[in-house]
């Protein structure tokens, strides 16, 4: 990946393919994000870590960064399964063709660079892949990532790049 500032206004995504349409529920977000930080997600008054959610908008504080959500339920583009001619890997052509649906992460914070944001997404969506998941896309790198036994282990590596500052809140 090319580590860069963001342009103004676009924020840093990871997309979750999935198999089957899932819309991710507070709790189930809470609990990946136990799983990545190893601290309490609770929220509660001067928490710094915590999941909120109303009908459809999600968002998650990790200490200084903030995440939103998006859950569709159809594949990132139209006609995936015909899209796949920039793909180089099988693996990735395969991946991209079964998605039937996506859930979207979003890095917001503005004044922060490119690769503290994709360490804070890729130590989150690590915990969230599944068995439903084919596999990530990254938009603004046009990069997808088959879900094959080695993405935990890749997305463990960029999390590990930088420390991100989530610590238990005092």
């Amino acid at each position: 990946m090319r580590w860069q500032r963001p342009a103004k206004d676009e924020p840093l995504s990871v997309v979750l393919l999935l198999r089957e349409p899932h819309f991710w529920h507070k709790e189930e977000l809470r609990s990946a994000a136990e799983e990545a930080w190893r601290i309490s997600f609770a929220g509660g008054e001067g928490s710094t870590h915590c999941v909120a959610q109303k009908e459809n908008v999600t968002l998650l504080k990790a200490g200084p960064h903030l995440l939103s959500f998006f859950n569709y339920p159809a594949p990132y583009v139209e006609s995936p399964k015909e899209n796949t001619d920039w793909l180089h890997l099988e693996s990735q052509r395969r991946a991209w063709a079964e998605h039937q649906a996506c859930t979207g992460v979003d890095y917001l914070n503005k004044d922060k660079d490119v690769e503290l944001g994709y360490c804070v997404l890729a130590k989150l969506v690590a915990e969230m892949l599944n068995e439903n998941c084919t596999g990530i896309y990254i938009p603004r790198e046009s990069s997808l990532i088959p879900n094959d036994g080695s993405l935990y282990g890749e997305l463990q590596k960029i999390a590990g790049s930088r420390d991100p500052g989530v610590v238990p809140s005092s």
